[in-house]
């Protein structure tokens, strides 16, 4: 959740829109320095968790941090600036702070993995009392950086010796990116199968879900809105039911936080109440028709929904509408259609009366 209101306005809008689990950034994720949370701000933040009915907490640590720089100075104000986040998310009562595994920036994986995996081992025995964790996030391989692999973070665990409170975090759309697919029923099983033998399920602590801008294997980092990427709703279907992940908070990091982080969601609680997620279309009325909704309006209708579903739907919605599905010309994202066209999630639909211009 964006915490531009303040940590505690997060949690708010966090259940506004339906969530149960907040991320967020305990600081400015672009700087070094951050003052640790006052007591009443800590007090205050637990107090809206527990009132807002927020059952999981969790953080996510700068963008500037790098555990396995090969530059010493930087190293150093990487594990200071982790310890400075970690004190924050326990006085806050967050659950875990997620971070990438950093990158090795040309110095390889074989020198960067136990540095790593030292720095984690300083950060754990330098809080040892706290109850917050460290949950390595699962990355797209970009450039140098590390965790791409699961046999990569199983490795980091190993030098760390599984402490209890070093867990993963498994990103949808980087392990997608990086390789794993997840599409359909068999490649879905093939990779959790292939976490569980490398990692082990119980070490995963939190799933972030997000759909991919780019394709199986192309490792570049760019978060869609679910349903809309190349990964598909299925596997997201099958991620909020399985059994063997029903205690894992999940998470979505899609773009347009304010607008869409509901939609997401919304997608979500359908699927793991066994319903079939509605398609969102945009609907925009020209002519006559226009004077009802000047802006246009999105509604939400069932999978595999027509246009002259749409016009039915607003029709009954609305008696100044009437003849809309009669009279109208349907253009689906800019280009004439023929009524009976199946929409998708995302389109924008228009009708064009007689004359109206359009």
């Amino acid at each position: 959740m964006p915490t531009a209101g303040g940590l505690v306005q997060a949690i708010a809008n966090g259940s506004a829109i339906g969530c149960d689990v907040v991320q967020l950034f305990t600081a400015n994720p672009r700087q070094w320095n951050a003052p640790p949370p006052d007591v009443e701000l800590a007090q205050a933040f637990r107090r809206a968790c527990a009132e807002c009915g927020i059952s999981h907490a969790v953080a996510h640590d700068s963008y500037l941090i790098n555990l396995c720089a090969p530059d010493a100075a930087v190293l150093e104000r990487s594990r200071q600036a982790f310890l400075a986040e970690l004190r924050r998310a326990e006085a806050l009562g967050l659950e875990w702070v997620v971070t990438h595994m950093g990158a090795h920036l040309g110095s390889g994986q074989e020198v960067a993995i136990p540095r790593l995996a030292q720095s984690i081992t300083q950060l754990l025995e330098a809080t040892a009392g706290m109850a917050v964790g460290i949950a390595l996030e699962t990355t797209a391989g970009q450039g140098t950086t590390l965790g791409a692999t699961f046999e990569e973070i199983a490795r980091v665990l190993d030098l760390c010796r599984n402490p209890p409170r070093l867990g993963v975090c498994l990103d949808t759309c980087h392990i997608f990116v990086a390789g794993y697919d997840i599409r359909t029923d068999e490649a879905y099983e093939g990779t959790l199968s292939a976490f569980h033998r490398t990692i082990g399920l119980e070490r995963l602590r939190i799933i972030h879900a997000n759909d991919a801008k780019k394709p199986l294997g192309s490792r570049v980092d760019r978060h869609e809105h679910l349903g809309r990427g190349w990964i598909g709703l299925d596997a997201f279907r099958r991620l909020v039911t399985d059994a063997r992940l029903q205690t894992i908070p999940v998470l979505v990091e899609t773009p347009e936080a304010d607008t869409m982080h509901e939609v997401n969601v919304r997608i979500l609680r359908q699927f793991a109440r066994g319903e079939e997620a509605p398609m969102r279309v945009k609907v925009l009325l020209f002519g006559h028709f226009s004077a009802v909704y000047p802006d246009g309006l999105v509604v939400d209708v069932p999978p595999k929904s027509t246009a002259a579903d749409v016009a039915r739907y607003l029709e009954e919605q609305n008696a100044r509408l009437q003849g809309l599905g009669r009279i109208c010309r349907v253009a689906v994202n800019e280009e004439y259609a023929q009524p009976s066209a199946e929409l998708k999630d995302g389109d924008t639909l228009a009708f064009i009366p007689p004359l109206s211009g359009g």
